[in-house]
């Protein structure tokens, strides 16, 4: 019994001296290392993209973001005979590109769970294309901003990880749209995006 209280005070200071005397190497040591590569895939409720990092130091990360999208529909409408035919077009085609700096926290070289946030410049470009029997239109959009993110990787394996992603963004956009009956349009917005999650996979090389 008189064990007791000896017991619970070491299982309550052990973390604490671990932390203290820790506490550098959590910070400053990660599973990775200088000049290394690593490809990241991310999925989300509303885009994909392919990212690649490259490794300045075990704890900082250059980070290069593609992310690319689009669509195309078209509409049929019937005839007095019951013939199809054309009624209306609707396609669109984006890409955007992040660069940034990443930051990465973990418990040292054999840490499984590492945790960062990253932050950069993004820009990108958007095409719209919409269509009828009495004309069409076209629309060419710029975008230019900031991003955000911050998230956490399970490392499976010393080569690869799975994790997950919260990004958010600031932009400004500018567009020109014209008609086929000449018609020109010019328009800017500033624009956000809040926190989005996504599922993430890297391949570290």
């Amino acid at each position: 019994m008189n064990r007791l209280p000896t017991l619970f005070a070491t299982l309550v200071l052990l973390p604490v001296s671990a932390l203290a005397q820790d506490s550098t190497v959590r910070r400053d040591a990660t599973p990775f290392h200088k000049g290394q590569w690593a490809a990241q895939f991310q999925a989300g409720t509303a885009f994909g993209s392919l990212g690649f990092l490259k490794f300045r130091s075990p704890t900082q990360a250059l980070v290069l973001d593609l992310r690319i999208g689009g669509s195309h529909s078209e509409a049929l409408s019937s005839d007095s005979s019951g013939v199809n035919r054309f009624a209306g077009l609707q396609s669109n085609a984006s890409v955007q590109l992040r660069f940034g700096w990443r930051r990465y926290s973990g418990d040292g070289t054999a840490a499984k769970v590492v945790s960062h946030y990253s932050l950069g410049a993004l820009a990108g470009f958007d095409h719209n294309v919409s269509g009828a029997r009495t004309g069409s239109s076209q629309s060419n959009a710029w975008t230019a901003g900031a991003f955000a993110d911050v998230g956490g990787t399970y490392l499976l394996t010393s080569k690869f990880g799975i994790g997950a992603l919260a990004t958010a963004s600031l932009f400004y956009r500018s567009g020109v749209s014209k008609t086929s009956l000449g018609t020109k349009y010019r328009d800017w917005a500033i624009g956000g995006s809040a926190l989005s999650a996504s599922l993430v996979a890297t391949v570290y090389f």
